[in-house]
């Protein structure tokens, strides 16, 4: 396992790429020299909470999202407030029609300053579980859970005119994957969209995750035609 040093130099370095900073901009940004952020980001020395909190600001994150650091699995709670019965990272799956693939994508969840809520980075379309930070498109937002369904807002840290939202039934409090709405606006063509999503606790094996799974079903279709309503049929 990488050390807390390295992950958390993983992340100043993503989120700064994300808003297009080089190290120079950058390490003048926090008054630091550029060999100093250099060795921030390769885990090569450790970072006083004060400097953390001023890269945090700079790269307009909250501190969390750069020390979220799992030694171990631990849920955040087990409590019906805490999303997804306590489940920090989520693991997502869509068909794209467009691309003809089926796209992974990551959800992280966080408590926010304010204790009552849970903030959240979203990572869409990666190439894998272990490199989600390569993703293709990173949203922040909030997440809101209730007894019988979970509500998370997103929106895109390069474009915020782009904005999306799940809404999730709580059936992960007794199976590992459970079926979800995101709705928004698409990118291509730029128009709002819907679409279904499977989410689960763990990575999925290829098998369970087939573009037939993911595609609407004959019964989903169906009720479109009948009562111009997406519902989903799958949960």
């Amino acid at each position: 396992m990488e050390s807390i040093s390295i992950y958390v130099g993983k992340k100043i370095k993503f989120y700064r790429k994300q808003m297009h900073l080089s190290i120079a901009q950058f390490s003048e940004l926090i008054s630091k020299s550029k060999s100093t952020v250099s060795k921030y980001e390769n885990g090569q020395i450790s970072i006083d909470l004060q400097t953390l909190y001023e890269i945090a600001q700079t790269l307009n994150v909250e501190i969390h999202q750069l020390i979220d650091f799992q030694v171990e699995k631990k849920s955040l709670s087990t409590n019906l407030n805490s999303p997804f019965n306590g489940q920090r990272h989520m693991h997502i799956y869509f068909y794209d029609g467009r691309k003809r693939r089926i796209v992974k994508s990551y959800l992280t969840i966080n408590p926010s300053t304010n204790s009552n809520d849970f903030c959240c980075s979203f990572y869409m379309d990666i190439p894998s579980f272990e490199n989600f930070e390569k993703c293709s498109f990173y949203y922040l937002g909030s997440v809101e859970s209730y007894d019988l369904v979970t509500y998370v807002h997103l929106v895109n840290q390069a474009n915020p005119m782009e904005k999306m939202s799940f809404c999730i039934l709580n059936s992960l409090y007794y199976q590992s994957s459970t079926w979800g709405l995101m709705f928004g606006i698409s990118y291509r063509p730029i128009a709002p969209f819907s679409l279904k999503f499977l989410m689960s606790s763990n990575p999925l094996e290829n098998e369970e995750i087939t573009a037939d799974r993911l595609t609407l079903t004959t019964d989903e279709i169906k009720t479109i035609k009948s009562l111009n309503m997406f519902i989903l049929d799958s949960i």
